[in-house]
C-alpha cells in the first residue's frame, strides 16, 4: 500500500517560524493551553513531546504570533468537553459542523484537508464504489468523530463501534467487521506501527472529505481569531 498524497506533500506545511512574524499579536509569551486526541501521523502523543503535521502546523502559526504552545491528550469526548468549558483554549484536528458552530469558535482558515476512506482486508474482493456498496456489511466507526449526514443516516449496512484506529484494525483482520471508516491518514501510520499495512487496503474513492481545524473556546474573541486565520493564511503561502 502505497503512503497517502498527504504524506508527499507534508512538507509544504513546514516552514520557518520566523517568515510568519508578519501578524503578531502585542502579548508575547502568554501560554496557550490545547487539548486533543491522538491521531497517528497527523498528531502524535511521543515521550519527546507532540509531533505531527496538525501539531507543527498550530504550534508554528501561534508561535509566529508570540505565544507559548501547550498541548494535552485527552479522549476526545473530553477534549471538547474542556474547550466548551473555557477551561482549555482550543482543540486541534476537529472537524466543522453546523452543531459545532454554534459551541466553538472556528477560524476562517483551516489547517488541512481530510479524507475519510473505506479500509477493508487485502485478500478481500471488496471494492468501494459508494455508500450503497456497504449494504449488508459490518463497518467501524469511531464515536465521537464527525461523519457525513450520509454516512449517519445509514441503514443498510451495521456501525459498529470501534474504540480506536488501533482496535479498528485489530476488529477488522479477526473478521469483527468487514469494513471501516476513518482518516486515510491515520489508518495508514497507525497500520505500519502494527505491522499490518501489507494486510489491508484502503479505496481509492474517498468516502468524504472536508477541513480540519483549530477551533477555540467560546471566549475567544473575533480579533485573535482574524488574527490567527491571517498568520496561518501567511504560513501555507511560504511553501508555496
Amino acid at each position: 500500500m502505497s503512503p497517502p498524497r498527504f504524506i508527499r506533500s507534508l512538507s509544504f506545511f513546514k516552514v520557518c517560524v520566523a517568515l510568519c512574524l508578519a501578524f503578531t499579536l502585542p502579548v508575547s509569551a502568554q501560554t496557550i493551553h490545547l487539548v486533543t486526541e491522538e491521531w497517528p501521523g497527523l498528531i502524535n502523543d511521543t515521550p519527546q513531546g507532540p509531533g505531527g503535521a496538525l501539531w507543527e502546523i498550530s504550534r508554528d502559526v501561534l508561535e509566529s504570533m508570540g505565544y507559548v504552545i501547550k498541548l494535552d491528550f485527552v479522549p476526545w469526548k473530553r477534549a471538547q468537553r474542556l474547550v466548551l468549558q473555557n477551561e482549555r483554549a482550543g482543540i486541534v484536528g476537529i472537524g466543522l459542523t453546523p452543531d459545532r458552530e454554534t459551541m466553538f469558535r472556528f477560524p476562517e482558515e483551516a489547517l488541512l484537508v481530510s479524507e475519510t476512506a473505506v479500509y477493508s482486508k487485502q485478500e478481500g474482493a471488496f471494492q468501494y464504489e459508494n455508500l450503497d456498496s456497504l449494504k449488508g456489511m459490518r463497518v467501524g466507526v469511531s464515536p465521537g468523530y464527525t461523519y457525513s449526514s450520509e454516512i449517519k443516516s445509514a441503514t443498510h449496512f451495521e456501525q459498529v463501534d470501534m474504540p480506536s484506529i488501533e482496535s479498528g484494525l485489530k476488529m477488522l483482520l479477526l473478521g469483527r467487521i468487514d469494513a471501516m471508516l476513518a482518516n486515510r491518514y491515520v489508518v495508514w501510520i497507525q497500520a505500519e506501527r502494527l505491522g499490518v499495512a501489507d494486510r489491508i487496503k484502503a479505496s481509492e474513492k474517498p468516502v468524504s472529505s472536508g477541513p480540519v481545524y483549530l477551533a477555540f473556546s467560546p471566549e475567544t474573541s473575533t480579533e485573535f481569531l482574524e488574527a490567527f486565520s491571517s498568520a496561518l493564511k501567511h504560513y501555507k503561502r511560504a511553501e508555496d
